[in-house]
Order: structure tokens, then C-alpha cells, then sequence
């Protein structure tokens, strides 16, 4: 778990470069889960993550807060290797202990654990275990949970809150089921600034469901992404251009 939850770990060239041909290359058989058409339990999944970012709502937590913290915990990792095909999580006591039973709790038993779990490693001395700390935790006291006034936001505020937070946790959900990526990595992509700047832009229309839209509300974030690595490559390639000339004068010096 990140030190610094709301600093998701940057993406490596590597990584961008995977994920740019990924969207790229709907097509391309040798890419697992590319083009991916959405069953009834890959709908209840991305439904299950709605549900649990609206309990955090409930609990008084905004997206811009509850978003990173969830999306880069142990906790989402589970999540991401209960629903992959291609698992890989890591076979440690903690994930053991975490995977089943808490996948089987309520949304808001799941918020106030990542909660929990956020403010035991915020603690954490540079050096010491992370996994230790929790498990002693673990051992020593019961989760408890952060409930934070909402306050008097009016109605129609909160009900905007609420509508927003399921459709972040679905499409989430929805871009690492649809890639077979973390929640890590699709948090580094897709940042929640930039994910509720895309929410602003949509255009309701009630005769249409979530369900059926998300494949490609995330097919349009996913060409936004391959047109920032691709402006993210040329920058890169033109700053290596000007600094060539500077290195072969200062190595004629």
C-alpha cells in the first residue's frame, strides 16, 4: 500500500506502452480480455464497486479522498484477483486473510476497512512492515469505522454525490475488468480529477443504463489515454532532440 495513497505509483514506459497497444489493438487475439463482451457477473462486479463507493458517501467521504485510497489498497488487489483471469496476487498471510470473507461483507463494511486499513499504514514508521503493523492491529483492535457529517448539502447535491460515486466505482471497475488491469494501474491512467472532468462533459439520458454505456464511456476514456501517451512520447522525443545537439557541442568543448 502506498505511503501516499493519493499518489498512485507512476506508470513505467513499459507499462504505458502495454497499455497503449491494449487499446490500440481491439482486435489482436494475442492480447487477453481486449474487446471483452461483458457477462451478467462482470455487470454485478462493476455494480458491487458502484455500490461500495456510495457507502462511502454515506460514511462523509468524497471521491477525490476515498478514490486514490481505495484504488491503491490491498483491499482493491483483492478485489482485481477475485474477478481477473489471469489472478496473481500475491500469496502472503494478509491477502489470505482479506480475500474471502470481506468480499462477502456489506459496501460499507468494506469502506470502513479500507478506511481502517488507510489510517493503521498512515502511521507506519519508514523501515517498519506495513503487513506487520496490520496484522497487529488486527490482533490488538476491531475495525473501526470513520463516520463524518455530511452536513446540510441540500438534496439535490447529495443525490448528485451519490450518483456520481456509483458511476466512478462502475466504470472502474468496468476499465480493469475490460483490460484485466489492476486498480492501481487503472487509478495511474485515470485519475479522479480527470474522471470526474469526464463525468461534467456526458450528456444524460435516462432511456439508457449504465449497463449498456460503459463499454464505451470506456472506449472514449480509453482514447483519451492513447492521446496523452502519445503526446506524453513525442514531448519526451523532442526534449531528447534538443538536448542532443547541447551534448555534442559541450563534447567539441
Amino acid at each position: 500500500m502506498s505511503r501516499n495513497p493519493a499518489r498512485s505509483r507512476p506508470l513505467s514506459r513499459n507499462v504505458k506502452r502495454l497499455m497503449r497497444m491494449a487499446r490500440e489493438s481491439p482486435l489482436n487475439g494475442a492480447i487477453e480480455k481486449v474487446g471483452r463482451e461483458f457477462d451478467m457477473r462482470d455487470l454485478a462486479y462493476c455494480d458491487m464497486q458502484g455500490s461500495i463507493f456510495m457507502a462511502a458517501v454515506d460514511r462523509g467521504f468524497g471521491m477525490d479522498e476515498f478514490a486514490p485510497i481505495y484504488m491503491n489498497s490491498q483491499l482493491a488487489g483483492v478485489i482485481d484477483y477475485s474477478f481477473s483471469v489471469a489472478g496473481g496476487m500475491e500469496q502472503d498471510d494478509m491477502s489470505n486473510y482479506l480475500r474471502i470473507p470481506l468480499l462477502l461483507k456489506s459496501p460499507s463494511v468494506i469502506v470502513d476497512t479500507v478506511m481502517w486499513l488507510d489510517r493503521i499504514t498512515r502511521g507506519v514508521d519508514p523501515g517498519e512492515s506495513m503487513s506487520l503493523a496490520i496484522v497487529k492491529a488486527l490482533n490488538n483492535e476491531e475495525v473501526q469505522p470513520e463516520v463524518r457529517e455530511i452536513g446540510d448539502v441540500g438534496v439535490d447535491k447529495l443525490a448528485d454525490d451519490y450518483e456520481y460515486a456509483y458511476w466512478l466505482g462502475y466504470i472502474y471497475r468496468c476499465e480493469c475488468l475490460l483490460h484485466d488491469e489492476s486498480s492501481r494501474m487503472v487509478y495511474g491512467a485515470f485519475g479522479e480529477k480527470n474522471m470526474r472532468d469526464f463525468y461534467g462533459k456526458l450528456a444524460d439520458n435516462n432511456d439508457i443504463t449504465l449497463a449498456e454505456c460503459a463499454p464505451e464511456i470506456c472506449r472514449r476514456l480509453d482514447a483519451l489515454l492513447i492521446g496523452r501517451l502519445w503526446k506524453d512520447d513525442n514531448l519526451n522525443g523532442k526534449r531528447k532532440q534538443a538536448a542532443a545537439p547541447e551534448k555534442k557541442v559541450k563534447e567539441q568543448e
